[in-house]
């Protein structure tokens, strides 16, 4: 039991702060004071109207970070804005140097240096 409390330190401060200290009998009577159970939530994305579910294990990790508000806006959503000022990632088409396949890579090839599709570069770096 006392090895189970001590792989969440946070929790642990707070039976602490609680008074409880490093007696685990005790422990057990202030966990449900501690613990705060979370359920599954549907909420609307303020962007484009649909509906997404925030999940008990994000309510904790939101809680687990001092944030007070809920999501506004679903996966893709803030996934989107979040790359909204990046630019397109230009991609360069190349022969590979391996199979012979024609292969898009996000670099300009050199001719003094050989270039492997997707493929080919996985076998590779599986074979070191």
């Amino acid at each position: 039991m006392r090895g189970s409390l001590k792989c969440r330190p946070a929790f642990y401060r707070q039976l602490r702060n609680k008074g409880v200290g490093g007696n685990p009998s005790k422990a057990q009577n202030t966990i449900s004071e501690v613990k705060t159970m979370y359920e599954d939530k549907t909420l609307v994305c303020k962007e484009c109207g649909n509906e997404f579910v925030f999940t008990a294990g994000e309510q904790e990790f939101y809680a687990e970070k001092g944030f007070t508000n809920e999501p506004q806006r679903c996966k893709a959503c803030r996934d989107a804005r979040k790359n909204a000022g990046r630019a397109e990632r230009e991609m360069f088409t190349t022969v590979c140097s391996e199979c012979g396949k024609e292969a898009k890579v996000p670099f300009r090839p050199k001719d003094d240096r050989p270039v492997y599709c997707s493929e080919c570069f996985a076998k590779r770096k599986e074979a070191e």
